[in-house]
């Protein structure tokens, strides 16, 4: 039986995933996007598709927004006929997007104007968790808002954490992308290493999770390659945009904090080129039309 009927804009890499864990435990789903052969899945799976803005605000008193950056979300929500023109007084918006701190306060401030609720709610796991609703939620805004939609969360993640005011879940997911994406370009260059001595790839990295080198990165060797050649941005030059756009970002708000990141600067200038080294490498193995082959070097 449906409990209740959400919405959710932005149907891709991450957010079909968290719109069928949403289905599986009985909440039901609006879905919205520009492309609505981009939500084949979610329909497959149950979900309805909104036509409009309109007719997503109109049934929804809870909207989860799922779109790739700042440029989009902002468009989303002040665009004419955008969320900010046509929601209900008392909608709450959830915001998924890896976004800069700023873009989510000064959206927010815009909601409260017009008596609409925002929380930024950025998540960390990936598609595979996301599939499994056992994603890591890291929230902004108003405690009682977050608890207003516990089953929403629940239905998606392992784990939903206050970060503080509005902002912070933004700022949190870019610390957690630092961490992340600085580990990912620290591993690749093990490996090019590792692969120059005649060692195998997989069988380091299983290695590697017994020793001080143990990582997440190091627990999911291959899980990138995979997205790389699998998400729908494959093949072009928003993918690497995508990617690195977190990197930029991160210090760009440390430029504004005045404190200095040369690390996390570096790997935002070498990631491309990284995952260009990756989605050659690992071609035969997850390139969607080859057939899997093992690979010793």
């Amino acid at each position: 039986m449906t409990k209740r009927t959400v919405g959710f804009v932005g149907v891709g890499n991450i957010g079909t995933p968290m719109v069928l864990s949403l289905l599986r435990e009985g909440v039901g789903v609006l879905v919205r996007d520009l492309r609505k052969e981009q939500a084949a899945e979610c329909l497959a799976g149950g979900a309805r598709f909104a036509e409009s803005n309109a007719q997503l605000c109109e049934e929804c008193d809870t909207i989860g927004v799922a779109v790739v950056n700042d440029r989009q979300l902002n468009a989303l929500f002040r665009s004419e006929g955008g969320l900010l023109d046509v929601a209900r007084p008392g909608t709450t918006f959830i915001v998924h997007s890896t976004v800069l701190p700023e873009t989510i306060r000064a959206i927010g401030e815009e909601t409260d104007k017009r008596g609409l609720k925002l929380v930024d709610a950025q998540v960390s796991g990936g598609d595979l968790r996301a599939r499994k609703g056992d994603l890591a939620i890291m929230c902004g805004g108003d405690p009682a808002d977050i608890e207003a939609n516990r089953d929403y969360f629940d239905a998606i993640s392992r784990i939903t954490q206050h970060m503080g005011p509005r902002g912070s879940g933004a700022g949190a997911k870019l610390s957690i992308q630092m961490m992340t994406f600085g580990n990912w370009m620290a591993a690749i260059e093990s490996m090019r290493l590792a692969r120059s001595l005649g060692l195998d790839e997989q069988v380091l990295a299983k290695f590697a999770t017994d020793t001080t080198a143990d990582s997440w990165v190091a627990q999911m060797w291959g899980n990138y390659d995979r997205l790389l050649h699998n998400h729908p941005l494959a093949g072009t030059e928003d993918l690497f945009r995508m990617f690195d756009k977190d990197l930029f970002n991160s210090v760009l708000v440390a430029r504004d904090q005045g404190i200095e990141l040369p690390l996390t600067a570096l790997s935002s200038q070498i990631m491309k080129a990284a995952m260009q080294e990756r989605i050659d490498y690992s071609a035969d193995t997850y390139a969607p039309a080859a057939q899997p082959a093992k690979r010793s070097a």
